[in-house]
């Protein structure tokens, strides 16, 4: 019980550090909609043991993105690096179809097609994975050290470095379960306060980061778990 209510408090004080950021400079937006979960525990005289479930999921039940034909060479690499609004050519708030042409290849769902779902593009370092929300690409999630933000910040690059070139951006949270923090940078422009890049860290070196439009970047669980 200790464990979920600390879970739920760490949480909900992400959403408020993601949501406080995006009240400067003009009006609110939404609060982002962060899900808790909680771990059951079973005690016994001798031994404590954790319940954990998994998901396995069912490859033919994942689906495929409508046909696209007529694209241009890749241009998602190692060079790639991403902004407050995308990676390279692919910008938040794009179709699906939109982003493969500027991705210049086709995108794989990697969860069942749904209201929200993640898919990584079939072209491109590995690591990649963007939420499609309503046929509308959100966010990207980084969990490859070949790819950086547009100042050159990514995996195993150290709090201290993050927090000496973005002093009065960065925005601080540990995480609930004591594993690291989260750090959220919050754009300076007003126009773009809608968005957002998080670096999730060990406690001292980024293990992975994402980017992405309120309230999506706010999720700390995938989005396949939307409504439920």
């Amino acid at each position: 019980m200790r464990t979920g209510v600390a879970a739920t408090v760490g949480l909900l004080l992400v959403a408020l550090i993601v949501f406080f950021g995006a009240c400067e400079g003009g009006q609110e937006l939404p609060v982002p909609v962060i899900i808790s979960t909680t771990t059951s525990t079973t005690a016994t005289t001798a031994t404590t043991t954790s319940t954990i479930s998994t998901t396995t999921i069912d490859p033919t039940v994942l689906g495929t993105l409508p046909p696209i034909t007529g694209l241009g060479p890749p241009t998602l690499d190692r060079s790639s690096t991403v902004s407050t609004v995308g990676i390279d050519r692919v910008t938040f708030g794009m179709t699906a179809e939109a982003a493969q042409w500027a991705a210049g290849t086709r995108f794989t769902p990697a969860s069942p097609r749904g209201e929200c779902f993640l898919a990584t593009p079939d072209d491109a370092p590995t690591g990649l994975t963007f939420w499609i929300v309503n046929n509308t690409v959100e966010r990207v999630d980084v969990d490859t050290p070949a790819i950086t933000t547009r100042s050159g910040f990514g995996l195993g690059d150290t709090e201290e470095r993050i927090f000496a070139k973005w002093p009065k951006r960065i925005r601080s949270e540990p995480m609930a379960n004591g594993s690291g923090n989260l750090l959220v940078y919050v754009p300076e422009d007003v126009s773009d306060r809608q968005f957002r890049v998080i670096f999730q860290t060990d406690g001292k070196q980024v293990i992975r980061f994402w980017s992405g439009r309120l309230p999506w970047v706010g999720w700390l669980h995938d989005c396949t778990q939307v409504g439920q």
